[in-house]
This record gives structure tokens, C-alpha cells and sequence, in this order.
């Protein structure tokens, strides 16, 4: 065994057994991730507050470097977390690597989390490549191991960069991006709960897309008001976001079929779209001008609307879209729990991308090498520039274009 799989398999004995001593169940917002009241026990499943033997740390709002305090031998985020949400855990049902949901309460057992697989190798198969737990190559993901990275769209004009080359004569490596930033499990979600969906945070690198105002009407200082950015169609979803000290019995989230909400009031900068755009930031805007690295240089870049009713666009023609093929965010009509698709309802960000990785196939067209040169199509690696993957697409080349548009 090498000195990196021992470490792993020390990182998961040790927070297994964490978890069976003190029994919680692993509930976004719920369970050890939110959800505290005053004599809470979910604190003691990770942390330890004079004895805690993992280096992980974290940064406070002064600057200063401070330890995790985490019950583990885990030196990265991403390892402790994967000590609960792998295949060989006991503490977690969703199995983010695999992409599969292996409880029966809360979804499907056996079926395909939401947010897609980060993928694993496979021991038997290429070396490097990753897999889900369907055995299919994952061809794209976010990042989550702590490496860096640039957001596409990202910065304030899509890009850290106005030239097409730097000195050298070639693309800068963060051509088309933002500044870069660490990816990792705490870069999207707050493992102590938020007022959004899924735990997904209430500020990400400095931008607010959620959080608590004291300030408002009924609120105080021990329990102010949930402003969140996305919410939820599941049962028993408190439709104005999760409040801090308050248990949510009633909740019933399900990690296998979407039931996404368009934001409170409305708001076209807010829901997951909104939320996205703490990174992507140019990307809720219909035109922004800056080099992609795709061959076209630094010109305009024109994109799909979002956060828009579906209806505004399929006209007199019925809907293509399908529940179980294309996610949209659901009107406030709809019941708690519902998820029937409407011309009401909003296409997002999750409409067409998967927020973990997917394993879509790229070929033809949707894997043109340059798109400057309409003969080379079909010689790409996976993917048109700038990503050169599958885009986080849920559906292969461009099947998500199909859906709805039915041409």
C-alpha cells in the first residue's frame, strides 16, 4: 500500500468511526451540516477542540491563519469531506465521486445525483482518466481537490486579461477567466449550513449571494432573517431559506430528482444563476467583451438568456422540455414538492449544466478543434475551445439545445 492510500484509509477510519459514535443524520442544513439548537452534538462529529489532529486550517476575515480543529489525519478539505460523501463511508449517502445516491429515503437508491460524479480512477481501466459509478468516463467537472482555478466569464469583464497574447506570444493562462481561486469542497459549500439550498454558501470570494439580515422586520440578533439566493420545490423547503438555531423536521430533500425554485421575488439576479455568478460573473449579462482564447481574439461574446420564463422564447409551440430531461426552475404556483414543468417556469444555470461533473459525450460538431475553421470539426479532444470538455452539459453534444429549441 503507498504512503498516499495509507493516509487516505487513516483519514477515513478515523472519521468513520467519528461518525458512529456520534450518531447524526447527513442532511444538507440538517444533521451535522446546520441546523444547531443550544445543546447540539453535531459539533463533536468533526471537530475537537483541544486534541484535533489534522493540519487543515482556514482563514479568518482578519487574515490570520487558523486551524480547522478537524477530528481526522485529513490535510486537505477535500479529504475530510470525502470521508463521509465516498462509496466506502458510512456517514453520508450521497456519493459525490461516483455520482450516486446510495441511501432509499431521500431519493433513488442507485440513481444519479444531481450534481453529476467528480469521477475516480478505475485501477482496471486507463490510467488518469475518471469514472463514474456507471463506469462511464467523467468528461468534465469542477475542480474540488484544492488545485486552482479561473472561472470562465469570470473578473470584471470575463477575463483578467485584454490581450490576445502576452510577450512570449502565447495565451495567458487565465485567458478568458477570472482571477484564479482554490477549488475545493469549501469553495461552493459551507459544511455549517447557509441560507441556501444544497448549503451552498452565503458569500463566495467576497461576493454576498445569500445570508442573514438582522436588520429586518421580525429579526434578532441570535436569529436573524435568511436572505437566500437559491431555494427549493422539496417538501417541507422553507421557502424563505433556512434560519440559524432552527430545525427543520418537515424537510424531505430529494438528491436524485431536481425540484428547483425561481428565486424569491422573482429576482432575475438571483437563484442559481445569481448564485453562479459570484465566480462567473459575466455570465448573467448578454454581452461582455474579452478574448475566450478560442481563436475570435477580444470581441464581443453574446450570450443565452437566463433566469427568463421558458415561455418568452417557444412561442405558440408546446413545451419540448421533460421532467426527467431537462431541469427548470418551478413557478411559485407550483405546490411544495412539485415538479411539472411549465412555459412559467425559468430556465438556470442547472437547466443545462450539472453543478459536480458529467459524463456527456463530445463528437462532431460539439468537438470542433477550432471554430475559426469550420473543416476541422470533429477533431477537438472532447470539446469546443475555450474548455475543451463537455462544458458540464447534461445531455451529449448538444442535446440540451434540442430540447428545447425542437428544430
Amino acid at each position: 500500500m503507498t504512503a498516499k492510500k495509507l493516509a487516505m484509509l487513516m483519514v477515513l477510519v478515523a472519521t468513520v468511526l467519528a461518525i458512529a459514535l456520534v450518531p447524526s443524520i447527513a442532511l444538507a442544513n440538517m444533521g451535522p451540516h446546520g441546523g444547531y439548537i443550544s445543546n447540539t452534538e453535531a459539533c463533536a462529529g468533526c471537530h475537537r477542540a483541544h486534541t484535533a489532529p489534522s493540519s487543515v486550517t482556514w482563514v479568518g476575515t482578519n487574515g490570520q491563519t487558523k486551524s480547522a480543529l478537524l477530528l481526522s489525519d485529513a490535510t486537505t478539505v477535500y479529504q475530510f469531506c470525502l470521508a463521509c460523501h465516498d462509496s466506502t463511508s458510512q456517514g453520508a449517502d450521497t456519493n459525490v465521486l461516483d455520482g450516486v445516491y446510495e441511501g432509499t429515503k431521500y431519493g433513488t437508491q442507485g440513481a444519479t445525483l444531481l450534481g453529476g460524479a467528480f469521477g475516480r480512477e478505475d485501477p482496471t481501466k486507463t490510467k488518469g482518466v475518471l469514472y463514474d459509478g456507471m463506469n462511464n468516463p467523467v468528461t468534465s467537472t469542477h475542480l474540488m481537490n484544492g488545485q486552482s482555478w479561473g472561472a470562465w466569464g469570470g473578473g470584471a469583464f470575463g477575463s483578467t486579461s485584454t490581450s490576445s497574447v502576452d510577450a512570449s506570444g502565447n495565451y495567458p493562462a487565465t485567458l478568458g477567466t477570472g482571477a484564479k481561486i482554490v477549488m475545493d469542497c469549501g469553495t461552493c459549500h459551507d459544511p455549517h449550513g447557509s441560507s441556501n439550498y444544497r448549503i451552498l454558501k452565503d458569500v463566495v470570494y467576497g461576493v454576498a449571494v445569500g445570508g442573514y439580515d438582522p436588520t429586518a422586520s421580525g429579526a434578532s440578533a441570535t436569529t436573524p432573517t435568511p436572505t437566500p439566493y437559491v431555494i427549493s420545490k422539496e417538501v417541507g423547503f422553507p421557502s424563505q431559506g433556512f434560519a440559524l438555531h432552527t430545525q427543520y423536521t418537515a424537510y424531505i430533500p430529494n438528491y436524485t430528482k431536481a425540484q428547483y425554485a425561481v428565486p424569491l421575488g422573482a429576482d432575475p439576479l438571483k437563484g442559481m444563476s445569481g448564485w453562479c455568478t459570484a465566480c462567473h460573473t459575466t455570465y448573467m449579462t448578454k454581452t461582455s467583451t474579452y478574448d475566450a482564447g478560442d481563436g475570435f481574439g477580444f470581441v464581443d461574446r453574446h450570450r443565452h438568456p437566463i433566469n427568463v420564463p421558458l415561455t418568452n422564447f417557444v412561442g405558440a409551440r408546446a413545451l419540448v422540455v421533460t421532467d426527467s430531461v431537462l431541469p427548470l426552475a418551478h413557478i411559485a404556483s407550483d405546490t411544495n414538492g412539485s415538479v411539472v414543468n411549465t412555459d412559467g417556469d425559468w430556465i438556470e444555470c442547472l437547466t443545462c449544466h450539472n453543478a459536480h461533473g458529467a459524463s456527456t459525450v463530445m463528437t462532431g460538431w460539439a468537438n470542433v478543434a477550432d471554430p475559426a475553421n469550420d473543416l476541422t470539426a470533429g477533431t477537438g479532444k472532447g470539446g469546443v475551445p475555450p474548455t475543451n470538455d463537455s462544458a458540464l452539459l447534461k445531455l451529449d453534444n448538444r442535446g440540451v439545445c434540442e430540447t428545447c429549441h425542437n428544430k
